[in-house]
């Protein structure tokens, strides 16, 4: 009996599926194309293992997957089949022993709900708009804690902004009382699109002028230094994050154990295809649920990335010089952030579901994991951090509460 690797069946069978729609479905690398091209040797050996197979039935029910890994049912029977199947002992064991390694050494895991239906119908950005817009704070001066949202939608399917909508309406949906929480959304971009759709459902809209590749550190920068109140927490909140009712309340008590500057809330982050977006939205907003069921999931989980959802101390995110504005795109300023604050206060992880709905993949977005010529831990700003004139010098900021 082996101390690290398991003998459960169950646990192999569903690793070798896992990495079977991992290596083959195209979401997986939209997920993060750093995390699967640094775990596909892993992944593709299993594939080769499970379609080369003597067992005829397990290669017949692998080449399916393969050929369609976003289908339920084969998922479902290659995994019955793995489990139940009198394969010879070695054939087995060489199987498993291939998957194990995939789960050890990928970035990426893969997650399935018994109730997943692919045909789920889409949710768009005009059906959010048609819900009410909730309750908004009228008085900041209590607000203990602030949520930074950075936003840009340019594509034209309002993919970002239907995301954004459903984050605003499930954060206007809390256990937590109203003025103990203020939600800021700053828009970056060349023109401000989307102020008169935000204003209604966040507490704060701030237009930052910035043409070309995203900047989310200068964004982020921007909503923590232009909105009012002294919060003595900030959580620095994805756009694309569907949050559960007891979010707020949940990772604020934590900052009542000694010795804590802040947590990520999550170890994985759960990247939900379209489908399940749709159905985890329908559940928490027009089904008014508490939470949206693991049961309909299917996703790809980014096995411990930083900054999706950070939460921090004020003094100590104003102590590090706040995010590195130096960056531009999608990658790299997430992990660098998340070290210079763990050198500076004790930074927790926390283990629940992180759930990032579906989008099109950025035009900008990074592939190479965020490896950018950028002297890790080096930011040290001489001047004001989010400054709104950092890229429009001439033109007046748009702010307002």
């Amino acid at each position: 009996m082996s101390l690290v690797k398991p003998a459960d069946r169950d646990v192999l069978a569903t690793a070798a599926v896992d990495s079977i729609v991992v290596a083959s479905d195209q979401m997986a690398r939209g997920s993060s194309a750093y995390y699967w091209d640094r775990g596909r040797a892993w992944t593709y050996a299993v594939v080769q293992a499970v379609t080369n197979s003597e067992d005829p039935a397990i290669r017949s029910l692998g080449e399916d997957l393969v050929a369609d890994p976003t289908d339920p049912e084969r998922y479902f029977a290659l995994r019955s089949a793995l489990m139940n199947t009198d394969l010879d002992e070695s054939a087995a064991a060489a199987i498993y022993n291939l998957a194990w390694q995939a789960e050890c050494n990928s970035r990426l895991g893969f997650q399935l709900g018994r109730h997943y239906q692919r045909g789920e119908p889409p949710v768009l950005s005009d059906e959010l708009q048609s819900l009410p817009p909730g309750q908004p704070l009228h008085d900041t001066s209590q607000a203990e804690v602030l949520i930074v949202i950075p936003f840009q939608d340019r594509g034209a399917g309002r993919h970002r902004l239907r995301n954004l909508l459903a984050c605003l309406l499930s954060l206007r949906d809390q256990s937590c009382p109203r003025e103990s929480y203020q939600v800021t959304v700053v828009e970056s971009d060349q023109e401000a699109r989307w102020g008169d759709v935000i204003r209604p459902r966040a507490d704060h809209y701030i237009f930052g002028f910035k043409p070309g590749a995203f900047n989310k550190s200068w964004t982020v920068n921007v909503g923590v230094a232009h909105t009012p109140g002294q919060p003595e927490v900030i959580c620095i909140l994805d756009a694309d994050v569907l949050v559960d009712r007891e979010f707020v309340e949940r990772n604020a008590a934590r900052f009542q154990r000694p010795g804590t500057g802040g947590h990520l809330t999550y170890r994985n982050m759960l990247c939900l295809d379209a489908p399940a977006t749709s159905r985890a939205i329908r559940d928490r907003l027009q089904q008014c649920e508490p939470q949206a069921s693991p049961d309909h999931f299917r996703g790809f989980l980014l096995r411990r990335p930083p900054g999706c959802c950070i939460w921090v101390r004020s003094a100590a995110f104003h102590r590090i010089g706040g995010m590195d504005e130096r960056y531009e795109g999608w990658g790299g300023e997430d992990y660098d952030f998340a070290h210079r604050l763990d050198l500076d206060a004790p930074l927790d992880s926390y283990d629940d579901w992180l759930l990032h709905m579906h989008h099109p993949p950025s035009s900008f977005i990074r592939t190479d994991g965020g490896l950018v010529d950028i002297a890790p831990l080096s930011w040290r700003p001489t001047q004001p951090i989010g400054r709104l004139d950092r890229f429009a010098p001439d033109r007046q900021p748009d702010v307002e509460g």
